[in-house]
């Protein structure tokens, strides 16, 4: 406050605020609040994990400001649909027996025709190559897509091929399913069996070639 006295002499006064904090209240500023809020010792990052010490407030994984509230909440979890498919159990591929009876009824009917025109033998040797071939297809087939034991899928489609040839078709088109009857892991009985029936299927291909048309 300024005042001027009658001989020209000018007083000051200075006014000072005579209003003071509470006894006992200190005036914090943020910064030092904030640190007051943060552990005093290791902590996981509250947004990604990573371990930091007492003094880290920039997350040196994720270069995130660490937000002290956040710090003991729990991180928020997704669900997520990969997981929930990789937990759900594979399906099983059915067998297609619409498509069964159906190339069953035409294999009868294809064979009851060439045997009237060729013979038993030529229709024999005629399918039985046809087979073969259809057999080499799922075999070549199965290896391109990745489809599990596509030896088996082959040597069933040539030595039963009204059983597995149509079954390989239902399977291919769900690469994701499974097939447990012909892609478990089969036993030394199984094996054996399979084994045997090739061998036998390809000796009788081969007695029909020799042998010849009958007469």
């Amino acid at each position: 406050m300024i005042k001027q006295f009658s001989d020209g002499v000018i007083g000051v006064w200075v006014i000072e605020d005579t209003k003071s904090d509470p006894p006992g209240k200190t005036v914090e500023s943020e910064p030092a609040a904030a640190d007051a809020r943060f552990p005093s010792e290791p902590f996981a990052c509250p947004y990604c994990g990573q371990m930091l010490g007492p003094g880290c407030r920039v997350c040196a994984a994720c270069k995130s400001p660490i937000n002290p509230a956040a710090i003991n909440s729990p991180k928020p979890t997704f669900e997520s649909p990969v997981a929930e498919w990789a937990a759900a159990p594979p399906e099983r591929v059915r067998f297609p027996w619409r498509l069964f009876l159906i190339l069953l009824l035409a294999r009868f009917v294809v064979a009851a025709a060439m045997n009237e025109m060729l013979g038993l033998t030529r229709t024999f040797l005629i399918l039985g190559t046809l087979e073969i071939l259809c057999g080499a297809w799922v075999f070549y087939d199965a290896l391109r897509r990745r489809v599990p034991k596509p030896l088996r899928w082959g040597l069933g489609s040539a030595l039963l091929w009204v059983v597995f040839f149509p079954w390989y078709l239902a399977r291919r088109k769900n690469p994701r399913a499974v097939c447990p009857f012909v892609e478990a892991e089969a036993g030394p009985v199984a094996r054996v069996v399979l084994f045997a029936l090739a061998v036998f299927f390809l000796l009788s291909i081969l007695m029909g070639i020799f042998k010849g048309p009958q007469s």
